[in-house]
């Protein structure tokens, strides 16, 4: 995955750990339709890499951004407590 995007998020653990999320650039499927692929590594229970689709790369883009928020703040890890963007704590 060639990425443009990502954010290291700390798991408040002990001893404390790192969440990463990694964006990737959106492509063109063989159908016409976009795919903008993410990674998620540091979450319990997660599988680690995905891809959304949209009808564009732009509309790729807005739905990962969705559903990796999605994803963190419903994590086990978030609804604990445990996990936290340094910068907006």
């Amino acid at each position: 995955m060639y990425e443009i995007a990502q954010r290291v998020l700390t798991l408040l653990t002990e001893p404390p750990s790192e969440v990463t999320v990694t964006i990737g650039l959106p492509f063109e499927e063989p159908t016409g339709e976009w795919s903008c692929p993410y990674r998620i590594d540091g979450l319990d229970g997660w599988e680690h890499e995905r891809k959304v689709t949209g009808v564009d790369s732009l509309q790729a883009l807005e739905i990962v951004l969705t559903v990796v928020r999605s994803a963190l703040t419903e994590s086990a890890e978030a609804r604990e407590g445990l996990l936290v963007w340094e910068e907006f704590t």
